[in-house]
């Protein structure tokens, strides 16, 4: 009895054992294709274990005018006689197609899995032979179905009163659904007359996490006004085959006019007298200041800051201040200016270097007021350098 048993255990592994990888698939042209419809094929690899490294799906084609690339990955852990398999969905969307006969060309996928022994494997799987009609009529609308395509606008301002310079926003927006890898269709612009338009680069968004559900495009499209008068923005018309059915949309935003008024006349501002104050004020402002940072402006504040110097009675800030203004000086008038200076600068020198106590500031003061500033007559002789001590 027991061999008996133990035969049929091994019996009931077998399939277990032997089991192998399974690609399945579907597409929409077993329920038929209609002008104007694309191909969908769904492809599920499946593996008794788990994948060793992921399979490479190829790009499939009907012809050299009709080929689709895998869309993302969809991972899959289904239960398959009582046991866990993996697997990976993968999509295929075609362009729409014309009427006529399709046969998908032969391809194949190479996978890479353990077996339930977690013995690695590697199997070669051939892509199903396909073939399928594309019907020359439209198929049946789906009432139940939303529009595959849409589109809206909006204008920025929203207002009724215009005039020549202003500008007006349009912002046209498409949304596309369940197109696989088509993109939205350019929108026409038709030129308008009295405006200068500006296009901006359309945004593309997808949304979808691993496969793309839905494209929306928007564009902004700016009209700055330059005429007067009644500006009409026409009508646009779209055109799109939904590729789920195969039926033609037509979409249409309607036309839009404008009364634009003459720019308003500007008149010139009055100035108030206070006004006019403050810009003399500030031009006065601008030349003492261009006065200061001068060479007579820098010789003007030394020699204040000398005859300040002598009011408070100090040789040794006077001395410092006189030779820091007669530095100022051009080199022709410096020898001229320390002859006149002669005596009050002894005097100076003397309070500051000797044992002189007695020193008068006025009579610099009133040396520097008599003082005339005609140049000196070159002698070729440079004077002597009264600083130092003699």
């Amino acid at each position: 009895m027991k061999p008996y048993l133990l035969l049929g255990l091994l019996l009931l592994t077998l399939p277990a054992l032997a089991a192998e990888p399974r690609l399945q698939w579907q597409s929409n042209a077993d329920a038929g294709l209609h002008s104007g419809q694309g191909l969908e094929l769904q492809l599920q690899l499946l593996v008794p274990s788990y994948f060793l490294a992921a399979p490479q799906f190829p790009i499939l084609q009907l012809d050299e005018h009709h080929q689709a690339a895998p869309e993302a990955s969809r991972n899959l852990s289904p239960r398959i006689d009582g046991h866990s398999w993996a697997g990976i969905e993968r999509t295929y969307h075609f362009a729409p197609l014309p009427p006529g006969d399709y046969q998908l060309q032969p391809g194949q996928i190479t996978v890479r899995y353990a077996d339930e022994q977690r013995q690695p494997r590697e199997q070669t799987l051939k892509l199903p032979a396909l073939h399928f009609v594309v019907n020359a009529g439209p198929a049946q609308a789906d009432s139940s179905l939303p529009a595959q395509l849409r589109l809206t606008e909006s204008y920025t301002p929203v207002r009724s009163e215009w005039q020549v310079g202003d500008i007006l926003l349009r912002r046209l927006r498409i949304e596309l659904d369940d197109v696989g890898t088509l993109l939205p269709p350019e929108l026409p612009q038709a030129p308008v007359p009295g405006t200068r338009i500006y296009r901006s680069p359309p945004r593309l968004d997808q949304q979808g996490e691993r496969v793309i559900q839905r494209y929306v495009r928007e564009e902004d499209v700016r009209y700055l006004l330059l005429e007067s008068g009644t500006l009409e923005i026409p009508a646009l018309t779209l055109q799109w085959r939904d590729t789920r059915n195969g039926q033609l949309l037509q979409l249409s935003l309607p036309a839009r006019r404008l009364q634009v008024g003459a720019p308003a006349a500007t008149t010139a501002p009055t100035v108030s007298a206070w006004q006019h104050l403050a810009l003399i004020a500030a031009v006065i402002a601008l030349l003492a200041n261009a006065l200061v940072c001068s060479a007579q402006g820098t010789r003007w504040q030394r020699k204040r800051a000398l005859m300040r110097d002598l009011g408070r009675g100090q040789p040794t800030a006077v001395l410092h201040a006189l030779q820091r203004w007669l530095a100022s000086l051009p080199a022709s008038q410096r020898a001229d200016i320390l002859e006149q200076l002669a005596a009050p600068v002894a005097a100076l020198q003397a309070a500051c270097y000797g044992t002189a106590s007695d020193w008068q500031p006025d009579d610099l003061r009133r040396a520097l007021r008599r003082l005339h500033m005609s140049p000196a007559k070159a002698t070729g002789q440079s004077a002597a350098d009264w600083r130092l001590n003699p």
